[in-house]
């Protein structure tokens, strides 16, 4: 009886100092994220209260317009086709070798045309750093319909699949936001919906992702470490991005707005010696959104086959962004695609409902 005793008092001092630990560990986790309740908020001036949704947009200050866009300011439309470009940094820091961003570029590119169209283009930049989808298509509602374009590009990004990646810090706009770190299982299923708010749980499975890839002697992929692109190689978040992408569809086709989707190659995916090692689980995620689009019939462009056969990882200032010479490539590819589907169409054969 005593012995019987002593062992319960054992197991329970020992599930005790392990939930402890754990909690030790949890609380850990949190204060290096800033997470909950160690978060940082911070109020921007310059917004407004419905710009809530969005968490921030750059400040409207060198040679940026009124909503902070690298685009000049935009004035009520007239007969003009418009296409409103929505993206993050690859939108947003489009340089191409002549000065100009890509859009701009592939504005003038299309007024080439304009005699033929018998109306003039309109390219709206639209980019803003750290906009993931979610973010994109909240700008989309608040202000891109307000501008009325008769077509909308989304630029596609392998680090978009968050609602939120990045928040407003004491020391700058683009703060890391801890909910990223919660993105690392299906959230949305059992038994990942009990631990999907513990930093633990996701970091947890995340290493042990990682530990059994290389004990099965899977090639090393950066992508699969940085917690930014994790997440493109899931199957759970292209569930979510399908159902964000679906809605802004249907937004678009009720307005009578044509749409299209760009997707951007990350570096590290035009490496022939990573595409000799396993090229279809590289390019995983421009398959899915392949699959997306077709499901959907959104036009899709996918820009690795152009960007890999014009030079590749040489058309790369980083991981993610493109030199001039990359963006010089873009302009000229998306002026092809949209010229060659005739996207752009004389407006006022084409009118939008009110």
């Amino acid at each position: 009886m005593v012995l019987s005793k002593n062992l319960s008092l054992k197991i329970s001092i020992l599930l005790t100092s392990v939930i402890i630990a754990l909690l030790l560990c949890e609380l850990s986790l949190r204060f290096v994220f800033k997470a909950w309740p160690f978060e940082q908020n911070v109020n921007l001036p310059y917004l407004t209260p419905k710009d809530e949704v969005l968490r921030f947009r750059v400040t409207p200050e060198n040679g940026r317009n009124s909503l902070g866009l690298r685009n000049r300011e935009i004035k009520e439309k007239k007969d003009q086709f418009r296409i409103l470009f929505l993206g993050d940094s690859l939108v947003w820091g489009g340089d191409t070798s002549s000065g100009e961003l890509y859009t701009q570029v592939i504005e003038k590119n299309l007024n080439k045309e304009s005699y033929r169209l018998g109306c003039e283009v309109e390219v709206i930049n639209g980019g803003i750093p750290g906009y993931t989808t979610f973010q994109e298509f909240e700008f989309l509602k608040i202000y891109g319909l307000d501008m009325k374009p008769d077509l909308v590009i989304l630029g596609f990004a392998l680090n978009d699949l968050y609602k939120y990646f990045h928040k407003p810090t004491k020391n700058k706009i683009l703060g890391l936001d801890p909910s990223r770190n919660l993105n690392r299982f299906d959230v949305d299923t059992f038994p990942g919906s009990l631990l999907s708010q513990s930093y633990l749980a996701h970091m947890t499975v995340w290493a042990l992702d990682l530990i059994l890839k290389k004990i099965i002697g899977f090639p090393y992929f950066t992508f699969n470490y940085r917690s930014d692109t994790y997440t493109a190689w899931k199957d759970y978040a292209w569930r979510k991005e399908s159902e964000l992408i679906d809605e802004m569809n249907e937004l678009l086709k009720k307005k009578g707005i044509k749409f299209v989707i760009v997707s951007f190659p990350l570096s590290e995916q035009l490496n022939d010696k990573n595409l000799q090692l396993n090229r279809e689980y590289v390019l995983f995620p421009q398959k899915k959104l392949k699959e997306l689009c077709n499901s959907y019939k959104i036009p899709y462009l996918d820009l690795t086959d152009a960007i890999y056969r014009n030079g590749g990882t040489r058309l790369y200032n980083d991981y993610f962004h493109l030199n001039l010479r990359g963006n010089d490539i873009v302009a000229r590819v998306i002026t092809d695609f949209l010229t060659i589907n005739k996207f752009v169409t004389n407006r006022v054969q084409n009118k939008q409902p009110p």
